[in-house]
C-alpha cells in the first residue's frame, strides 16, 4: 500500500474525530533531584549495524599529504559533486533529499547533509553526509542509507506529494533534480519525464523500481490513534478527539498540526515517514513532534500496530556585573563590570537588538533570559531585570541569602553567558548557515526566529539543568535550576560551566548531521559524546595561563556543594582518573552521562598535548581587524605552494577549532572512533596535519588508538576493544610516552 500523503492527513484526523462522539539532555546524572517531576522516558531506536563513516586511509598511515576519496573536480558545484558521488559510487538506485548544505569559510569544506527518500517519504534514520574540500574532492562521508536486501517487494519511487518546485534540470542524463528554495530532491527518472515540461513531479508513471523489504501492509492506524498510543506510553490520559483541531502547516514540510492536545504546549506536528529497523527492513511510521512542559519529544509510531519504535527527547538534560569568561563560579573569582562585551562580527548590532527593535532588559537577538521561579511553561512575559536606557546591569549579590533574593544577578549572568557562548562559537564556525540560535540571521542564510529561551531559577526542578534542541528555526530552550545540596541553596545560573555545558547541546546537535536533523545524538556513544563535549567546552573555557597538565577539574562542584557531579575529575593522571575507552562496557557506564565522562576525558588529554606544543592564550576570540591577525593565527604556504594555510596559533584555540570542525565532518549517530577520525581529519585539512601525532597520542593514551574497535552488537552498542598504539611515524616523536 502507498503511504498516506500530506493532503490526506486532515482526512485521517477528521475521520478519527467523527468515529469517536506525549529523554532529556540534563547535566546531572549522579545525584537525585528533589523535584517530583518525571523528566523523561529515555531515548532509544534502531542501532543500524550497517552504518559507516569513511575517511581516507592516510589518517592512520605515514602519508603526510591530505588524501581524498575522489579526484579534484572544480567544474561542478559542491551540490552536484555530492549528488554525483552518491548516485555513482554509493547508492545508484536510491532517491534522496538534500536537507542542508553549507561551507565552512575558514577551511573551505562544504558539508552536504542528505536524507533518504522512499516512496515519496523520508526514511527518518536514512542519513548520509558528504564533506567536500575546496578542490571539489570528497574527503569523507557518513552513510546509514537502507540497503536493498535480496528479498523483498518491488516498490516504486513516488514523489507525488512533493510541493511545486522552482526548477528542474538533468545531470549526465542519469537522474533529475527538482529544487525549491530550501531543499533538493533527487530521483532516478527517464529523460522523457522531463521533456513533458512539467514544473513538478506529480502524475508520472515513469518510476524506476528498487527492491526493499517494506513493512507497510495491512491496516494503517490514523494519526489520532498514533497520538493516543504515544499518550498512553508517557502515562497520560486518553485524548478526546472532539477537543482537537487540525490544520496543515504552511511551511514546506506539510505537517498535520493538531491543536488542543492537553499535555502539549504547542500544536503537535504529525507526518508520515519510514524508519529502518535493525534488520534493515523499512517500517511505515507516524512521526510526532510534541513540545511539553518538561520534554520535547520526537516519536516514531508503527503505522500498522501503534507500537513506539523510536523516541528522542530534544531536551538535553552593554555593561554587566557578571562572572566573566575565565571565571567558572563564585569560588573561582569575583564578578566584574564588563562593558560592551559583544563580538562585533558575531553580534554586529549588540546584544539587545532585534532588527528595528532595541531592548533595555535581557532580550536580544541571541537569547531571551528571564526568571521562571514558578516553573511554568510561559516565558514571554516573565520578569527580566532592567538596564535602563544606559544598559547598566549592576545588581547586588549576597550569597548568604536565598537565591531568589538575587534573581537580577542570576538572569543577568545567564544572559551574559548565553550571548558569550553564541559569539565565541560563531567565530569558530557555528554561524547562521550552520544552524545557530538567532532571531534575525541578517540575510546570511539558515533559518532564523530561534534565539535561546533561557529560564533562570526554573521552579520545575532542582539540582540540574537542561537544554532542548529542535531543528533549525525553532527556539532552543535552556532551564537552569537551584541546587538544594548546600545551605543556603546555590544557583546554577552563577556557574558558567553548567551554562556552557547546556548550550553545548545546542551546538553539537545542530552541527552533527546538519541543522535540520536533531536526531543524531540521542543515545549510545553518540548521546554520550553529546554530554562529553559539554563538559570539555566548560572545562577548557575556565583555563588560566598558570595552569598546566597536572591541573584537575571537576564538573558542577560549586553548585553541588563543592562535590563534583562526575565519577572522577578530569585529569591527565590515570591514578586520579582511570577512565579509558574500555570503560564504556561497564554496566555503570551504559548511560549517556557516564559515556560522556570518558569522551571528555579523552579530549582533555588531546587538549593538553596541543597546549604543551603551542602554548595558551587568554584571547579566545579571533581578532576582528587584520593588523592583529599575526598575534592569533599561524600563516604558512601549503605544501603544494598553491594556497595559504591560516589557523589558530595557540593550543587551546586550535583544540576548540578542531573539535568544532570535527562535529561538522562526522556522520549522524557517530561512534567515538568516528569522532576521533573526524577531529584528526579536521587537523589534516586546517594545518596540513601539523598536530597529527599530538592528537593520536591523546586518543591512544585513553585506549582510542589506531586499532581500537567495536566488536559485535548488543543493546549497549557492542563490546569495545581498546588500543594504545599510534601510527608508526608518531612512535618515535618527542614525548611519545602514553
Amino acid at each position: 500500500m502507498k503511504p498516506t500523503k500530506t493532503i490526506t492527513l486532515i482526512t485521517w484526523a477528521l475521520l478519527a474525530l467523527a468515529a469517536s462522539e506525549s529523554r532529556a539532555h540534563a547535566i546531572n546524572n549522579k545525584f537525585t533531584s528533589t523535584s517530583n517531576i518525571s523528566r523523561s522516558k529515555g531515548n532509544f531506536g534502531p542501532e543500524l549495524a550497517h552504518r559507516s563513516y569513511v575517511v581516507p586511509n592516510s589518517l592512520r598511515t605515514t602519508n603526510p599529504s591530505i588524501n581524498a576519496l575522489t579526484s579534484p573536480n572544480e567544474e561542478l558545484s559542491p551540490q552536484e559533486i555530492a549528488i554525483k558521488f552518491v548516485k555513482e559510487s554509493l547508492h545508484p538506485d536510491a532517491d534522496f533529499k538534500i536537507k542542508n548544505i553549507y561551507k565552512s569559510e575558514h577551511n573551505g569544506i562544504t558539508h552536504v547533509y542528505i536524507k533518504q527518500i522512499y516512496n515519496g517519504l523520508e526514511v527518518v534514520n536514512g542519513d548520509l553526509n558528504v564533506n567536500i574540500d575546496k578542490y571539489g574532492r570528497v574527503i569523507s562521508y557518513g552513510d546509514s542509507f537502507v540497503l536493498p536486501p535480496s528479498l523483498g517487494q518491488n516498490k516504486c519511487s513516488d514523489f507525488s506529494n512533493q510541493p511545486e518546485e522552482e526548477n528542474i534540470f538533468m545531470k549526465n542524463g542519469k537522474y533529475f533534480i527538482a529544487s525549491n528554495s530550501r531543499q533538493v530532491y533527487i530521483s532516478t527518472r527517464p529523460l522523457d519525464f522531463l521533456n513533458q515540461g512539467k514544473k513538478n513531479v506529480k502524475g508520472s508513471d515513469n518510476h524506476n523500481t528498487v527492491k526493499y523489504k517494506v513493512n507497510d501492509s495491512g491496516k494503517t492506524i490514523s494519526p489520532f490513534e498514533a497520538l493516543n498510543s504515544f499518550s498512553s506510553y508517557i502515562d497520560k490520559q486518553a485524548i478526546k478527539p472532539e477537543n482537537l483541531q487540525y490544520y496543515e502547516s504552511f511551511d514546506d514540510q506539510g505537517y498535520l498540526m493538531v491543536e488542543n492536545v492537553p499535555f502539549a504546549l504547542s500544536p503537535v506536528k504529525i507526518s508520515q515517514n519510514y524508519i529502518q529497523l535493525d534488520d534493515m527492513s523499512l517500517q511505515l511510521v507516524w512521526d510526532l513532534q510534541i513540545e511539553m512542559e518538561n520534554n520535547w519529544y520526537h516519536a516514531h509510531i508503527n503505522a500498522n500496530t501503534g507500537e513506539l519504535i523510536a523516541l528522542m527527547d530534544w531536551v538535553a538534560d552593554a555593561t554587566y556585573n557578571v562572572f566573566p569568561l575565565g571565571v567558572n563560579d563564585p569560588s573561582d573569582g569575583g564578578r566584574e563590570l564588563v562593558t560592551d562585551p559583544n563580538d562585533v562580527i558575531s553580534s554586529p548590532y549588540g546584544w539587545h537588538n532585534q532588527g528595528e527593535r532595541n531592548f533595555t532588559n535581557t532580550i536580544g537577538n541571541n537569547v531571551y533570559a528571564q526568571e521562571n521561579l514558578n516553573g511554568r511553561w510561559e516565558w514571554e512575559n516573565n520578569y527580566r531585570p532592567e538596564g535602563t536606557e544606559f544598559l547598566i546591569f549592576d545588581f547586588p549579590l549576597n550569597l548568604s541569602d536565598p537565591p531568589k533574593s538575587y534573581i537580577d544577578v542570576a538572569v543577568t549572568n545567564l544572559f551574559y553567558w548565553n550571548n558569550m557562548v553564541h559569539d565565541l562559537f560563531y567565530r569558530y564556525g557555528f554561524n547562521e548557515v550552520a544552524g545557530n540560535f538567532q532571531q534575525s540571521n541578517h540575510g546570511k542564510g539558515g533559518k532564523e526566529g530561534d534565539p535561546v529561551i533561557a529560564n533562570a531559577q526554573d521552579g520545575s526542578g532542582f539540582n540540574n539543568a537542561n537544554f532542548a534542541t529542535p531543528p533549525d528555526g525553532q527556539h532552543g530552550k535552556m532551564r537552569m535550576y537551584v541546587w538544594d545540596i548546600s545551605n543556603p541553596w546555590r544557583d546554577g545560573d552563577l556557574e558558567s560551566g553548567i551554562i556552557i555545558h547546556e548550550y553545548s547541546h545546542g551546538i553539537s546537535t545542530r552541527l552533527t548531521g546538519g541543522p535540520a536533523n536533531s536526531g543524531c545524538l540521542g543515545w549510545g556513544e553518540a548521546g554520550g559524546m553529546g554530554e562529553g563535549w559539554g563538559d570539555f567546552f566548560a572545562t577548557i573555557l575556565r583555563m588560566k595561563p598558570e595552569f598546566n597538565s597536572t591541573k584537575d577539574f571537576g564538573m558542577g562542584n560549586w553548585a553541588n556543594g563543592d562535590n563534583g557531579i562526575r565519577k572522577y575529575p578530569y585529569s591527565t593522571s590515570k591514578v586520579t582518573n582511570p577512565e579509558t575507552y574500555k570503560y564504556v562496557d561497564k554496566p555503570e557506564y551504559w548511560g549517556v552521562h557516564a559515556k560522556g565522562e570518558v569522551w571528555a576525558e579523552i579530549l582533555y588529554e588531546v587538549y593538553w598535548n596541543l597546549v604543551e606544543k603551542h602554548g595558551f592564550t587568554l584571547e579566545w576570540f579571533p581578532p576582528t581587524v587584520d593588523h592583529d591577525s599575526y598575534k592569533w593565527y599561524t600563516t604558512k604556504t601549503s605544501p603544494d605552494g598553491l594556497d595559504t594555510l591560516k589557523y589558530p596559533k595557540h593550543g587551546n584555540t586550535v583544540a576548540l577549532q578542531l573539535v568544532v570542525d570535527g562535529m561538522k565532518l562526522q556522520p549522524c549517530r557517530p561512534s567515538f572512533i568516528d569522532a576521533r577520525d573526524a577531529i584528526i581529519q579536521s587537523d589534516e585539512i586546517l594545518t596540513n596535519g601539523e598536530n597529527k601525532c599530538e592528537l593520536w597520542k591523546g586518543f591512544a593514551k585513553r585506549g582510542l588508538g589506531i586499532k581500537a574497535k567495536i566488536i559485535g552488537s548488543n543493546p549497549w552498542g557492542g563490546l569495545h576493544e581498546e588500543d594504545f598504539h599510534v601510527p608508526v611515524d608518531c612512535e618515535n616523536s618527542p614525548d611519545d610516552e602514553i
